[in-house]
Order: C-alpha cells, then sequence, then structure tokens
C-alpha cells in the first residue's frame, strides 16, 4: 500500500500532542531531543521542518494552549451591550473555569504536571504568551470603562497587566497545596490564599477607581473547589 502522507498542519498537531504529553509525564527539562523524536516518530530533519529547535516547540505549544483559552474567553470579554465592569466580571470570572479546564481530567492533569518545579519554564512560557495575548483585550475594556467614566485610570494598559499578575501570582498557593503535609497546613494555605485574593481584589478595585468589592475574586469555596481538582486522592469533605 502506498504510504500516506497527512498535511503538514495535521502532523505538526500530532508532534505537539506527543511532545506535550512526554513532558507532563518526564517534566520539560528531562526531555531531550532524541526522546522527542523517538515519541513522535520523526526524523531529525522531519521534526526541525516544524520547529527549529526544542525552544520552539515549546513556544508552540504555549501559543497553541493561548489560543485556545482565547478563543473561550474573548467572546465572554466582547459581550455586547454590556458595560465594561459588567465585560470584565464577567471574563475574569470566565478566565477561573477556563483555566482549570471546566474540571475535566485530562486539562487539570496537564495543569498539575505543568505546576511542578521541573516544568517552570514551559509554564512561564505558556503564561508569558497568554498575557501577551490577552493584553489588548484588557486594555480596551479598560479604556471603555475609562470613556464610560466607570473606571479612573491614567494607565489602562498597566492596570491590566497588575490583574493578569495577580492571576498569575495564584499559581504559588497551588504548588503549596501540593506540599501540603497535612490538614492544618492545607487549611492554612486556603486561608492564606482567601485573604491574598480579597487583596487583590481590593488592589484592582482601587486601581480602577471602583468601591471595594466590585470587581470579581475567587471565594473561599471555589479555592477548596480547585484544590479538590488538583488533589482529587483527597474528596472534598476532607477539606478544612
Amino acid at each position: 500500500m502506498p504510504r500516506v502522507v497527512k498535511p503538514k498542519d495535521v502532523r505538526r498537531a500530532e508532534v505537539l500532542d506527543r511532545a506535550l504529553a512526554l513532558f507532563l509525564e518526564r517534566g520539560y527539562e528531562n526531555v531531550s531531543l532524541n526522546d522527542l523524536l523517538a515519541v513522535s516518530g520523526t526524523s531529525k530533519g522531519a521534526f526541525y521542518h516544524y520547529f527549529p529547535s526544542k525552544e520552539a516547540l515549546v513556544v508552540a505549544l504555549a501559543q497553541r494552549s493561548a489560543g485556545e483559552a482565547f478563543e473561550v474567553l474573548r467572546p465572554v470579554f466582547d459581550q455586547p451591550g454590556k458595560n465594561a465592569l459588567e465585560r470584565l466580571n464577567a471574563g475574569l470570572a470566565a478566565s477561573y473555569q477556563v483555566k482549570l479546564g471546566m474540571g475535566v481530567p485530562e486539562p487539570i492533569a496537564a495543569m498539575r504536571s505543568l505546576l511542578m518545579p521541573e516544568n517552570q519554564a514551559l509554564f512561564r512560557k505558556i503564561v508569558t504568551i497568554w498575557e501577551d495575548l490577552f493584553r489588548p483585550v484588557l486594555t480596551e475594556v479598560i479604556t471603555q470603562g475609562v470613556r464610560e467614566g466607570v473606571f479612573d485610570t491614567f494607565d489602562p494598559e498597566g492596570v491590566g497587566d497588575m490583574i493578569q499578575g495577580f492571576a498569575a501570582s495564584i499559581q504559588d498557593y497551588l504548588v503549596r497545596m501540593f506540599d501540603a503535609a497535612d490538614a492544618k497546613s492545607r487549611r492554612k494555605t486556603i486561608d492564606d490564599c482567601v485573604k491574598r485574593l480579597k487583596l487583590y481584589g481590593i488592589a484592582t478595585d482601587r486601581i480602577l477607581g471602583l468601591p471595594d468589592g466590585a470587581t470579581v475574586v475567587l471565594e473561599r469555596k471555589q479555592v477548596e473547589a480547585m484544590m479538590t481538582l488538583f488533589m482529587p486522592s483527597r474528596p472534598a469533605g476532607s477539606l478544612p
């Protein structure tokens, strides 16, 4: 039978899928180019045809991950007939669901692996590309709010960057959840996370010239749900 030659974009997507599975299994730092060639079933020449280097493949993975999230979230931020605060809050609330993969096992497992120390290089690239992709969206929403008189800031893009920085820093608490040895430690991690989220919410409100509590933040029950998703061996009822 003649050999089936797949379109370049299909073959490239397959290489990305297999590389991601390998990174999540072994850790980004523990995967060599030869490992990627073996798992993807490509020659070195064919691999370089798709990706000039291992780092280029990682960037492509990050771009794909961020792009998929963007496709889901952009319509939420762009809802017609909403004022800027309503658009911002809808987008922030939807981001929580998207970043947790809507609770389905595969994205949760991927995120759990990405937060491990050996995958920090890959995770940082994903976060950076995510932020670059969403910067114009947040800037536009905040600029609209200034124009409407809902927000009061002289730097809409800077405020958007601060909001994204607040969101990214929550990953540190997820890592601490992994390391919590007992119920007392888990309870303290949750308490610390909820307190910090409240602070971030107030900070966002104040830099936008809003009353405290105007912007959406995760509540304790949502943080507990996040912990249950990321640590499924610990049933929800065992959380403090």
